[in-house]
């Protein structure tokens, strides 16, 4: 049974808001992570069981029938980042996570959706953006090499995206200037060969 479309869109939208300007970007989509991971535990609960209660905890739905994640591992994940969202959202206002915490959980979303609907390499539940997307994020996680990050940035932002030296921009337009992660995602649906080339040269899995 394929991934309901639903649940890879979410996916996509967390990963469009991780790699944009907008303020508070890792806070955001770090919850949204937590909520995807509890929606895909419960569809995959009921696709398993009709009988299944969606309306049960957290803990309830990653332990359910037919998705038992491994409490000692992406299970206890989860969990965990269940605990921190909710310090997020219930305890402090202010509170949020950086860069790599948010990065660490996004991978954690995609290893739920792997683990729940399992496809044969090299097929994929993921269009190539993301899959693209999910190397990025995985330079910017805890399983990342700083190293080749730092690689990946600088050769992001030296790469020649325009096709003239210099353009006019009205003054009413905003310039697009793909180099800087506020634009990856641009990039990333409009230059994929690029970025995926990029990444094979950094030498990035």
């Amino acid at each position: 049974m394929a991934v309901p479309v639903a649940i890879t869109d979410s996916l996509e939208s967390i990963l469009e808001i991780f790699f944009s300007g907008v303020r508070g970007r890792e806070r955001a989509a770090f919850i949204l992570c937590d909520n995807l991971v509890e929606m895909a535990c419960k569809t995959k609960a009921k696709q398993h069981s009709h009988s299944f209660k969606e309306h049960c905890g957290f803990f309830d739905a990653w332990n359910a029938p037919g998705v038992a994640l491994p409490a000692d591992g992406i299970g206890g994940r989860v969990h965990s980042n269940r605990e921190v969202r909710n310090n997020m959202q219930h305890a402090s206002a202010a509170a949020t996570v950086d860069a790599t915490y948010c990065a660490t959980a996004i991978l954690d979303v995609a290893d739920v959706i792997n683990m729940l609907w399992p496809i044969t390499p090299p097929d994929s539940n993921f269009l190539p953006r993301v899959q693209c997307a999910l190397r990025i994020v995985h330079l910017h996680s805890a399983h990342g090499d700083h190293i080749l990050r730092e690689a990946f940035e600088d050769s992001m932002r030296s790469f020649g995206w325009r096709n003239q030296n210099s353009e006019t921009v009205r003054h009413n337009a905003v310039q697009v200037e793909p180099g800087k992660r506020d634009y990856w995602w641009w990039a990333l649906r409009h230059r994929l060969p690029n970025i995926e080339s990029i990444l094979d040269e950094i030498g990035a899995t």
